[in-house]
């Protein structure tokens, strides 16, 4: 493996496919608990063909939102394509801080390091070579940025795209937007990538670059909708809630619970008209 000084570029995984089924059983739980629902678009790419009918390596892109990005990848690799191996990018201080993220396939280096980059590609190249149906997972930002901001992507994608062979390429759109429940929402989006006529770098880079800025607009704008009827619900969902007790309360006087976005509420606080 590539080094600098003595010092190695790439602070490698160390794959357990078994440790990634039990975060998994834990990952399913902490969303119902903290998110109303989690839900694709109907408007993008079906995610189940997507991720399973693709024989060669899937390399999925999405931007970076927030915290629970990792979390929801796990989950989606669970539910959707557990035959793949993992392979996965972070930053080699925060590795190092959560270590057990070695088991579920993701690797370590310095983002910031330009001898990071080819160091990155070669090694994802070797795991591809030897698990030719791997899924890449990586967020061509490089650091957390609101959805609002123009996506502007680290050449890495690109760079790993151009490598790998028979490879198809997904973006996935994540927003976490509050709409009617104390909860807020998980909104994903898929769409596929397509591949350049000539696969190289600087291609793959313009060509992701314009792919996951429309995945991401049509998201917001979905977003912004507030409609749930644009989405399928792969976890969670149903009626928006107020608070336990006084669900109850609205049951046992044969009033619903669920919050109306019709009518008055529709209008807002100061729409008395």
């Amino acid at each position: 493996m590539a080094s600098r000084d003595g010092h190695e570029l790439i602070l490698a995984d160390c794959w357990s496919p078994r440790v990634l089924r039990g975060f998994q059983w834990y990952v399913r739980r902490l969303l119902r608990k903290r998110f109303f629902a989690v839900r694709t678009s109907r408007s993008g790419v079906p995610s189940a063909d997507a991720w399973r009918s693709h024989r060669g390596p899937l390399l999925l892109l999405l931007n970076h939102a927030s915290w629970w990005d990792p979390i929801l990848l796990a989950f989606l690799q669970g539910e959707w394509c557990a035959d793949r191996r993992v392979v996965a990018a972070m930053d080699r201080v925060q590795l190092e801080r959560f270590a057990m993220f070695r088991s579920m396939g993701v690797f370590g280096l310095d983002p910031d390091d330009p001898a990071s980059l080819p160091a990155m590609v070669d090694y994802v190249g070797q795991i591809v070579t030897r698990e030719p149906r791997s899924i890449v997972m990586l967020t061509p930002q490089g650091r957390f940025t609101d959805v609002r901001e123009p996506l502007r992507l680290r050449p890495g994608a690109a760079a790993t795209a151009a490598r790998l062979p028979n490879v198809r390429a997904v973006s996935l759109s994540l927003e976490y937007p509050f709409w009617l429940d104390a909860k807020p929402e998980v909104l994903l989006r898929f769409t596929d990538v397509p591949s350049p006529r000539v696969p190289s770098t600087a291609a793959w880079q313009r060509t992701l670059t314009e792919a996951m800025q429309a995945n991401a607009d049509a998201l917001a704008a979905e977003s912004i909708s507030r409609d749930p009827t644009r989405f399928d619900a792969i976890l969670g969902g149903g009626a928006a809630q107020v608070h336990p007790f006084y669900d109850a309360w609205l049951r046992l006087t044969g009033r619903g619970t669920a919050i109306d976005e019709s009518g008055r509420a529709h209008r807002g606080a100061g729409g008395a008209s």
